[in-house]
């Protein structure tokens, strides 16, 4: 069997792409499957020699390892080995390319100062600025949005919370007992107990001066009273319109080439505002989905950056927020959420890590990156990323295309792994939901009999063992020879 190894990561990856050229069937693996009809249980493949192969019995480490097969006077019964009776072309593997879309804070308390004494801002943007030039980086594809961004529809002024529409209420009451602006009495509960959200008012001697309650006196000696306010300015000027963060400040294009204008759209921004996560993670979806659309051969996911819980835009709660993510991984295409979390001591004990934890595990990718402000901010939002930009390699394979004259048939393509000197074939498994946590197994990324596949996954266990590999480790995939099923 011949590889060609592409080392990715800590696995080296080969395909041998055994395709059956036409008019060629002698030197191919005889098979009843067309390219749009998946694989069975009873396929085997055969061999010119008439000697027994190997067949696939039992598992190991989420992998399959080899059995023994029935000799026949052709071939083997079964499931049969990857041949070189099979081989009429041999090509590289190519891991399938990795886009994030980078969804980033950008609310006020960016600006709050970590153990280092800078701003969680300018360490997270040293951490973003490092990747994106980062060598390990080059053809990873990064498009970038902000949140919060101003709602573009937000009046200059209003007179009723009807003027504001997402961006109510028109600040036209306050809080007796903090002065904060309030729509209604709940609005004003705070730890030192409940107050009441009264009229806000404005000096009749300076406008300028608002005040409350109505009717006090006011002004330089007192001379002015307070009346109401007729006309203010919206309080939430958050967008909470999902499009608006689908539209990237900076559109997904490869690195390195695409790192000064990430780098430039980053620079440009100064931290302000509140947190409307759920409208940010919601258009940062829309954006990912679009794009894998359009590039079905590559991986997307979303990278949500925060260093707080939601504060704007409903829904503000977590379980809302984790359903966005959920939604997300179950739609076509699916998409993951990488979440990192930026989080002081404050922020640990409102249980923040945990509801990000919550957002991730919905988003299919088991828990957030939390990094500790009291430690080096940098270096962990560096390694949270790191991590994102590795989690694809070793799990996700393109399909080589077959050359002049040569026809792909899904029912005879093979994955096979090495390691210590040891090959074992992985079992194809029909869908995501057919593997099995334990003998783990490949599929299609688009079942052969509804469409053109154009990527083989490694089911988790698979990926797990995969990616824990030696560097002497490899895969293969070879067309050519009846697919192992279980």
């Amino acid at each position: 069997m011949l590889y060609l190894g592409v080392r990715r990561a800590r696995v080296a990856v080969g395909i041998a792409s055994l395709l059956c050229a036409s008019g060629i069937t002698a030197a191919c693996g005889s098979s009843s499957h067309p390219s749009s009809v998946e694989p069975n249980a009873n396929a085997g493949s055969t061999s010119t020699d008439g000697a027994g192969s190997p067949g696939v019995l039992g598992s190991a480490g989420g992998l399959n390892i080899n059995g023994t097969g029935t000799a026949g006077n052709n071939g083997s019964s079964g499931n049969g080995p990857i041949t070189d009776a099979c081989a009429t072309h041999v090509t590289s593997a190519q891991p399938i390319p990795l886009d994030i879309y980078l969804m980033l804070d950008i609310s006020g308390s960016m600006l709050d100062k970590t153990a280092a004494k800078t701003t969680k801002w300018a360490a997270v943007t040293a951490a973003l600025e490092s990747f994106l030039q980062d060598k390990s980086s080059a053809g990873v594809g990064v498009g970038l949005q902000f949140f919060p961004l101003t709602n573009p529809k937000l009046p200059a002024s209003c007179t009723s919370n009807a003027d504001c529409g997402d961006s109510a209420p028109c600040f036209l009451k306050v809080c007796d007992n903090n002065s904060s602006p309030c729509d209604k009495d709940s609005d004003c509960a705070d730890q030192f107990g409940n107050g009441n959200c009264i009229p806000l008012g404005q000096c009749s001697t300076d406008p300028n001066q608002n005040c409350a309650p109505l009717g006090r006196t006011c002004g330089q000696g007192g001379t002015g009273q307070c009346v109401a306010v007729t006309s203010s300015v919206c309080i939430n000027t958050e967008s909470c319109d999902a499009a608006v963060y689908a539209t990237p400040a900076s559109p997904i294009a490869s690195l390195p080439n695409a790192a000064p204008g990430l780098i430039a759209a980053i620079d440009a921004k100064t931290p302000d505002g509140g947190t409307p996560t759920a409208a940010a993670l919601s258009g940062a979806l829309q954006q990912a989905s679009a794009w894998a659309k359009a590039h079905p051969d590559h991986r997307v996911v979303t990278v949500l950056a925060t260093d707080g819980l939601p504060t704007a835009c409903m829904p503000t709660d977590v379980d809302g927020v984790a359903a966005l993510a959920k939604a997300g991984v179950a739609a076509t295409p699916s998409i993951s959420t990488f979440v990192i979390g930026v989080f002081g001591k404050a922020d640990v004990l409102d249980g923040a890590p945990d509801n990000l934890n919550q957002i991730a595990q919905e988003g299919g990718t088991k828990a957030a990156f939390i990094v500790d402000t009291q430690k080096d901010v940098t270096a962990q939002f560096v390694s949270a990323l790191d991590t994102i930009r590795g989690s694809h390699l070793g799990c996700e394979f393109q399909i080589p295309q077959p050359g002049a004259g040569q026809t792909l048939d899904f029912g005879q393509v093979n994955v096979q792994y090495t390691n210590a000197g040891k090959s074992s074939y992985v079992y194809y498994v029909s869908s995501a939901s057919a593997c099995d946590a334990t003998s783990g197994g490949w599929y299609y990324d688009v079942s052969p009999k509804s469409g053109s596949p154009t990527q083989i996954i490694a089911c988790p266990s698979t990926c797990s063992t995969f990616q824990a590999a030696t560097d002497q480790a490899s895969v293969g995939i070879a067309l050519g020879c009846a697919t192992v099923v279980k």
